[in-house]
């Protein structure tokens, strides 16, 4: 089973968003309290769909309230992660490896959970994959392992993990919501609904962890810059949402996920385009690949 043409659209309406937000913050540096800041403001701000949504679903089982949990506790970590990354590398290192990975892991766990693909869709994720570890290369001698033995891709490795601890526990807790409500919301109201409640979630997750002397120092600096830390979390929450309305439409996670990738293409265009940042072959390379790999994976 493939992917819908309406949840395909989504998910590349949704890495445009995700490209051009990186685009505007790709002068600034992150911290772990700078996403708690964007992460708790849309959860607030939606709080109140989110009562309205529930109570119109009938009886939510424990199973549901553990994964939203969970879901915000890996969001957790795949912000605290690319934080942490990007106060040790550029971006042209740590985004592609970070959006990269997880389209193989997901893959294995789908196939783990009892799920298929078919042989295209597991060409085109690996073509994606290559494809992402070729972009922030200048030269092509430059491909050994040992150029990603360091910190700062240890960290984006942190924040691969967690983007997919959150996109399964996320397709579990849309299973058991949409059953809930039995079609009593529109789909967006569904989707957004969740979406504040796992913002809020990774929101207290993350102030839990900025608890700490560093952290709150960290905290009280984001809170100087209240506007752009809500600004970045609404354009965060609107990628992500119609993400989640995608993956309410499909069975297969891991076809959502390889599809989010285009947002690397579209970041490298980007960047040379506005930023008149140079092009290399290694990262042109990796920029076809990426798409013929999202091409294959679109194919049902």
């Amino acid at each position: 089973m493939g992917i819908s043409v309406t949840a395909a659209t989504l998910v590349l309406v949704s890495a445009f968003l995700h490209a051009g937000w990186n685009l505007l913050g790709k002068s600034r540096t992150p911290s772990p309290a700078f996403f708690c800041i964007a992460t708790l403001s849309v959860g607030l701000l939606l709080l109140p769909l989110g009562f309205w949504v529930l109570s119109q679903a009938q009886s939510l089982p424990r199973s549901f309230w553990l994964l939203l949990l969970s879901s915000g506790f890996f969001q957790m970590i795949y912000m605290g992660g690319l934080a942490l990354a990007y106060q040790r590398a550029n971006m042209g290192l740590v985004y592609p490896i970070a959006r990269a990975l997880p389209v193989l892991l997901v893959a294995l766990a789908t196939v783990l959970l009892g799920q298929r693909l078919p042989w295209l869709a597991w060409l085109g994720m690996l073509l994606v994959t290559i494809g992402c570890l070729l972009v922030p290369l200048v030269y092509f001698r430059q491909w050994h392992w040992r150029a990603y033995w360091r910190a700062d891709c240890a960290w984006a490795l942190v924040a691969a993990l967690g983007t997919v601890g959150y996109s399964l526990a996320d397709k579990g807790a849309l299973i058991y919501l949409e059953v809930a409500l039995d079609g009593a919301v529109p789909p967006m109201a569904m989707a957004y609904s969740y979406l504040g409640m796992q913002f809020l979630a990774c929101g207290l997750w993350l102030l839990f962890g900025c608890l700490g002397g560093a952290g709150r120092a960290q905290l009280a600096q984001s809170l100087g810059d209240l506007k752009l830390g809500v600004v970045t979390g609404l354009m965060m929450g609107a990628t992500y949402g119609l993400v989640l309305l995608a993956m309410s439409m499909t069975e297969n996670v891991s076809y959502v996920v390889a599809l989010r990738q285009l947002s690397i293409p579209l970041g490298v265009g980007l960047g040379i385009w506005l930023l008149k940042e140079p092009a290399y072959r290694p990262q042109l390379l990796g920029v076809g690949l990426v798409c013929a790999g999202l091409i294959a994976v679109s194919l049902r």
